[in-house]
């Protein structure tokens, strides 16, 4: 772990807990499952007050989200004389085991704890409420059923804006609109400076902007694309058979064709291929750009393959909304 520090340039502490955090995301990608934590109320304090002293801003009082997508923390719901009254349960029932740093001095989390802390719980504050004045209860949406299975907040994971609304709008306006679709993905609004470097990108060929959850695109004249980077988009498309029929599922959509001989496949798309159309052939890359789709969702996009040949873009699978292309397939006989 030492070593792991240096390399990282972290302190010790940070340095253990990012491992922890990655070993842990091993898992859940391994087994449907989120990761619950035991911060609470005055962890939050602290970590504003660690933030501050770092020079951090406003950011800092939006750290520890009661649920980022894979860790949820449970104990930010507890009023302060409520998480006490816990502790104290827990503490006559169960062994509490306490990392030993936690009461030396040279952190500087630990300074705030034993020394600031007590200064606040003397004036009054209530760390419940400061906590909740900086987050959103409406964000969290979990339940939970007897096979502690995760079912997910029923909100959409990729937000399709016309060229023409984002030309129509104004400079503030356009931030407006982009922070309320992040707010439906359930995330917090974009930096100022991010969203003017964005809007500068805008006024060129191509935008593109990607934070820790999702991604900004638009194209010179094409749409405005917000996308959650836990969209199902970013997962291949997989296919299978029923019966006489070829079935091929991607981003919760579904695609069915009769193919009794099984000559018809499931591919995506590669640089320089081409695809037969009415006229002759045609760049994939080309019907993709046509069509508005993100170059960094392209490979992802379905293509309905013909004894090994590509014939038919399956964009219907990345919006129900869009027409496969070519709309009629052709086979060279």
């Amino acid at each position: 772990m030492p070593n792991l520090s240096l390399k990282l340039k972290k302190g010790l502490e940070e340095t253990g807990r990012l491992v922890r955090y990655h070993e842990l995301k091993k898992i859940t990608d391994k087994n449907p499952s989120i990761v619950l934590t035991g911060h609470h109320c005055k962890d939050y304090t602290e970590s504003i007050f660690l933030h501050l002293t770092r020079g951090g801003g406003k950011k800092a009082f939006y750290t520890l989200p009661p649920f980022d997508g894979e860790r949820f923390l449970p104990l930010v719901f507890f009023e302060d004389k409520e998480l006490e009254q816990l502790y104290q349960f827990v503490s006559k029932h169960m062994r509490i085991f306490e990392d030993e740093s936690n009461q030396n001095p040279v952190y500087k989390r630990n300074r705030i704890r034993m020394d600031l802390l007590p200064i606040l719980e003397k004036e009054n504050w209530n760390f419940h409420k400061t906590y909740w004045n900086f987050h959103e209860r409406s964000l969290l949406d979990l339940k939970f059923d007897l096979k502690q299975k995760t079912v997910f907040r029923p909100v959409p994971h990729i937000f399709r804006i016309p060229h023409e609304t984002w030309v129509s709008l104004g400079v503030s306006a356009k931030k407006d609109l982009i922070d309320f679709h992040l707010k439906l993905l359930g995330y917090y609004p974009l930096y100022k400076s991010g969203f003017d470097n964005f809007h500068l990108q805008s006024e060129g060929e191509r935008a593109f902007l990607e934070n820790k959850n999702c991604f900004l695109y638009k194209s010179k004249f094409g749409d405005l694309f917000i996308i959650d980077k836990k969209s199902p988009a970013f997962k291949k498309a997989v296919s299978f058979r029923e019966g006489e029929n070829l079935c091929i599922e991607w981003n919760q959509n579904r695609f069915k064709l009769s193919d009794p001989q099984e000559k018809y496949s499931l591919g995506s798309w590669h640089h320089g291929q081409k695809i037969q159309i009415r006229s002759g052939n045609k760049e994939i890359s080309e019907c993709m750009r046509e069509n508005g789709i993100p170059f960094f969702l392209r490979t992802y996009i379905p293509i309905l393959y013909f004894d090994g040949e590509p014939i038919q873009i399956l964009f219907s699978l990345f919006s129900k909304s869009e027409k496969n292309y070519p709309k009629r397939i052709y086979l060279e006989r």
